[in-house]
């Protein structure tokens, strides 16, 4: 008798195996978009679509606890921007647009890391609009992909205007269509918080 159920199951399964087989079709990738490297690592901000950062970006990983905090001492701060698909026999740009209006009205900004100068405890700040030429230099709103690469980069020069205790300063990024490169729809988009104290 227990043949007879083994010999049923074996059955069974081999028919749910046999019918149960979905052909996978390849993924194939037309044409090229362009994605924020942190937004597709990184979480999307509570609401958003895309996250709000208060630590330097690394490149190909998740933002983590020995990143850099975003502070308003003089620095370049360098966005990785990727693009999907075949690498440039010439070189092609992708626009970007910033908006300082703040979907946030609070973050909670962390500690800097060992070492960072001047140190600062971590704390909750109120968000306000970044300002061009006060926060950071006006930025040229496009991005060049140089030939044979996967990478262009983003570079957002920080200016010291001095501290305002309890306040942070939000920059957003969004890709554009002012280019011969189109966005990619769900990582076009990224959040910077730049913290004032």
């Amino acid at each position: 008798m227990k043949k007879v159920f083994s010999m049923i199951a074996i059955a069974i399964l081999t028919l749910i195996s046999i019918t149960g087989c979905i052909k996978n079709d390849p993924v194939l990738v037309e044409g090229r978009q362009v994605e924020f490297d942190a937004t597709s690592w990184n979480s999307n901000a509570a609401g958003l679509t895309y996250p709000i950062m208060g630590r330097i970006p690394g490149y190909g990983r998740v933002a983590n606890t020995t990143d850099s905090t975003l502070r308003r001492y003089p620095q370049t701060v360098r966005i990785r921007v990727n693009l999907i698909g075949a690498q440039l026999t010439s070189p092609e740009t992708i626009g970007y647009e910033v908006t300082t209006t703040s979907p946030i009205t609070s973050i909670a900004m962390p500690a800097t890391i060992a070492g960072q100068t001047p140190s600062a405890a971590g704390a909750t700040l109120v968000v306000s609009n970044a300002v061009a030429g006060t926060h950071y230099t006006t930025l040229s709103g496009t991005v060049t992909f140089p030939i044979n690469s996967s990478f262009a980069f983003l570079d957002i020069p920080i200016l010291n205007t001095g501290a305002s205790a309890g306040e942070g300063r939000y920059i957003g990024l969004k890709l554009n269509n002012n280019g011969s490169l189109k966005p990619a729809v769900n990582y076009s988009e990224l959040g910077l918080v730049i913290d004032q104290r």
